[in-house]
């Protein structure tokens, strides 16, 4: 009651979450509604004006962010910004229609080596190709669709060529041109990894940051320390004081000055929601001061929200921001709830204990708060907990923050000999941060999956973790608490009975493109991959284009469904468009086991070999599958149909070839199994006859033989290939053969992931692309 801005901010993000979410709409304005009876009439009309606020506000911005549907290749407009990336630049267009009158932004890639660039304030005429968006092929998977709309952008796309006809001056072409400033002056004494390290984390511009580097933050919880946010602005602005209380202005010219040089910080370093929320929420204690008005931080966190969400009111949406505001929130709202300040005398007096207290004690506190308030927001974007986040923080964050501060001194320094020594400062501390996040990041568990949850769940998690300052005194808090803990574990045992009621298994072939990859889950669930995709070969220069499955398509989605561990991954030959995901596979996913053929064992190729020995290196047992061997549970069991334990032929004819079969079902999975393979698994009398066949190679004409499809006599068959891969896969010939044959079949080209679940009474199939 007594912080009427975060007050009016909570009513103004509830408003908006309920216009646009209708579903929730009863929950949030019925809660709205409560409260207000109990505020004083002066809040009561603040809440009335909120709401008419965030109702006025997102009709303004609907308005104005109607999509251009119409965008054509060749255009003029101004530039609105160079932004450097790793392989060239992206340059922001804003293009204006002089039929409709009407202007979009489109972002264009110059990867080409080229002397000048277009510059923030050209006014440019281009010619472009579009890049299309589509939507996610499989669940978790980035939404190019979502992207753009949320960077307010109508299209993607290249560069063919284009020509400058004039120029002006805009702010951010000063802002441009001091971010290749401050890049030359760090390239004379540090190497390029580390200059881009310093320039993401000084100016924000992350282009130079390696990625490795940048998925050893991520995978470690520490990516918050790469994007400029609270914790970079909280330490500039420190510095900042002190540099300016040095002058000896008076205090009011201090406090002035250090909120106009933050506010000019927003746009050179690209203004983040995240970091005007750190400036505003400094700036507006500091005006309060010059006019001797003392000010709560809850309540300029709240002019914060204020100040980002009516202008636009589709950022609360937006992960960093929900991400940087809830962790704002739940370390201001711990403070005085800390444990540590009740602690005996004898504690506080001893230098030990001090010591132990400010460097371990209160970042711990900080950062289980931290977790705390942010977890339901990690949870509904990523599925992700990192649990070394906190030991992250105490030991990576103090060395990160020595080298910014030591590349700032370096960067303001106007001679050069002693610049080179703060310079090296920074590359020492700047290193030793890399080392200690590699080390923790280097874990499989780094990242643990959790979830997946609904919404309400969510939601209901969030409500418990607000009443938690209140469960001391508050009988109410109390109350509630129990009873949200007691639907918790209602709904939780009503999940687990009707899975053991109605048991089901599933099998799912992801979208990698030219490749093959599926994933079985079994009544138990168990979770076994089979095949990881395609990556990019660092031993072939001519591969770098290929994304690599692993990494950028598996994970994501076994997180996103809720996989903790895989029970197995079996490798079905040593060909990289089945085992090339598996190295970035295993290094951030938990892996139990290895199968695989003795054939595939004895493979000598360069990047089997360095899966093979990361798998040891991590002590991951590695299992030699043939024919005969079977994996059973209750209910479900996996036959090895393929290969024998003959000697070593052709890689794709000694494809490991898999039978699944729980409650009255079965599938056949065939890797990139040829004819002769087929006809050797024939002569062997297995019984073949399944609901679904997994076509070898992709369809392709080698494989998928009448007398094999005649056996196996499939409802209906899957063909994992890439959409128009140079092989054209799937061959004319193979759909003919289905066709004659009256097999229906799914091509990932043409649905995307293909989910299969299977019960006692049906065969359902969940497809990406209806």
């Amino acid at each position: 009651m007594g912080k009427p801005a975060l007050l009016s901010a909570l009513v103004l993000t509830t408003t908006i979450a309920s216009i646009q979410e209708p579903t929730y709409a009863p929950v949030f304005l019925l809660a709205i509604a409560i409260l207000t009876h109990f505020f004083s009439r002066r809040l009561q009309w603040a809440i009335f004006v909120t709401l008419s606020a965030g109702i006025l506000s997102l009709e303004f911005f609907s308005q104005q962010t109607d999509s251009v549907q119409i965008f054509h290749p060749e255009a003029c407009g101004t530039v609105e910004a160079s932004q450097p990336r790793a392989n060239g630049y992206a340059i922001l267009v804003n293009v204006s229609e002089d039929s409709t009158q009407k202007s979009y932004r489109v972002r264009l890639t110059e990867k080409r080596d080229l002397s000048i660039i277009p510059l923030p304030g050209d006014s440019i005429c281009y010619e472009a190709s579009w890049y299309p968006v589509t939507p996610p092929t499989v669940p978790g998977a980035f939404d190019t669709e979502g992207w753009l709309r949320s960077q307010h952008l109508a299209a993607y796309g290249k560069f063919k060529h284009w020509t400058v006809h004039g120029h002006q001056w805009i702010p951010e072409r000063s802002f441009f041109e001091f971010r290749q400033w401050i890049k030359t002056r760090f390239r004379k004494y540090l190497d390029d990894s580390e200059t881009g390290l310093l320039l993401g984390l000084l100016a924000g511009d992350r282009s130079g940051i390696p990625d490795a580097l940048r998925s050893d933050f991520q995978r470690s919880g520490l990516v918050h320390v790469l994007a400029i946010s609270g914790f970079h602005v909280v330490l500039l602005a420190g510095m900042l004081m002190i540099f300016l209380k040095a002058t000896r202005l008076p205090h009011r010219m201090v406090r002035i000055l250090a909120v106009i040089l933050l506010l000019v910080y927003i746009p050179v370093t690209g203004g983040s929601p995240a970091v005007r929320r750190a400036v505003i929420m400094f700036a507006v204690p500091q005006i309060g001061a010059i006019f001797q008005r003392t000010s709560n931080t809850l309540n300029s966190l709240g002019v914060a929200l204020i100040l980002l969400i009516l202008p636009e009111p589709n950022v609360i949406w937006n992960p960093g921001f929900q991400l940087s505001v809830a962790a704002t929130a739940g370390i201001l709202i711990s403070g005085p709830m800390n444990p540590l300040k009740n602690l005996p005398s004898r504690f506080k007096r001893n230098k030990l204990w001090q010591k132990f207290q400010e460097f371990v004690v209160e970042p711990t506190y900080v950062t289980l708060c931290a977790t705390l308030s942010t977890a339901p927001f990690l949870i509904h974007h990523f599925k992700t907990l990192s649990p070394f986040a906190w030991l992250g923080n105490i030991v990576v964050v103090p060395s990160i923050s020595m080298g910014m501060q030591a590349g700032l001194f370096g960067l303001l320094c106007p001679i050069d000999e002693i610049r080179q020594y703060f310079c090296y400062a920074a590359r020492f501390f700047l290193r030793l941060a890399s080392l200690l996040t590699k080390f923790l990041s280097d874990s499989s568990q780094a990242a643990t999956t959790v979830g997946p949850f609904g919404p309400s769940i969510l939601l209901l998690c969030g409500f418990l973790i607000l009443l938690i300052p209140a469960y001391r005194n508050n009988p109410l808090a109390r109350k509630l608490a129990l009873g949200s803990l007691l639907f918790f574990s209602v709904h939780f045992l009503c999940v687990g009975y009707q899975r053991a009621i109605v048991p089901t298994w599933s099998l799912t072939t992801v979208d990698v493109g030219q490749g093959d990859s599926h994933l079985i889950t079994t009544p138990s669930q168990k979770h076994i991959l089979v095949d990881s995709g395609d990556a990019p070969d660092p031993l072939d220069k001519h591969s770098k284009s290929t994304p690599d499955a692993g990494k950028n398509i598996l994970v994501p989605y076994l997180h996103h469904i809720g996989v903790s561990t895989l029970d197995a991954l079996i490798i079905t030959h040593a060909d990289k468009d089945h085992f090339g995901g598996s190295l970035s596979l295993i290094r951030t996913f938990p892996v139990k086991e290895i199968w695989m053929s003795r054939c595939s064992r004895e493979e000598t190729k360069p990047l089997w070999k360095q899966v093979i020995r990361e798998a040891n290196r991590r002590h991951i047992p590695i299992r030699d599958i043939h024919r005969g061997i079977l994996w059973k549970e209750n209910l479900f069991q996996l036959w090895v149909l393929h290969p024998d334990t003959s000697g070593c032929t052709d890689e794709n004819t000694q494809s490991i070839t898999l039978r699944a079969k729980g409650l009255g079902h079965s599938a056949i999975l065939t890797g990139d199994l040829t004819v002769a393979g087929e006809k050797q698994i024939l002569r062997s009398g297995i019984y073949l006859k399944s609901d679904v066949l997994k076509l070898g190679h992709h369809g392709s004409k080698t494989s998928s033989s009448r007398p094999f499809l005649e056996q196996v006599q499939p409802q209906v068959a899957i063909i994992s290939s890439g959409r128009r891969n140079r092989f054209r896969h799937p061959h004319k010939q193979v759909i003919q053969r289905l066709d004659s044959l009256s097999i229906p079949y799914l091509n990932t080209a043409e649905k995307g992931t293909i989910k299969m679940t299977f019960s006692k009474d049906s065969l359902k199939v969940h497809t990406m692309l209806e």
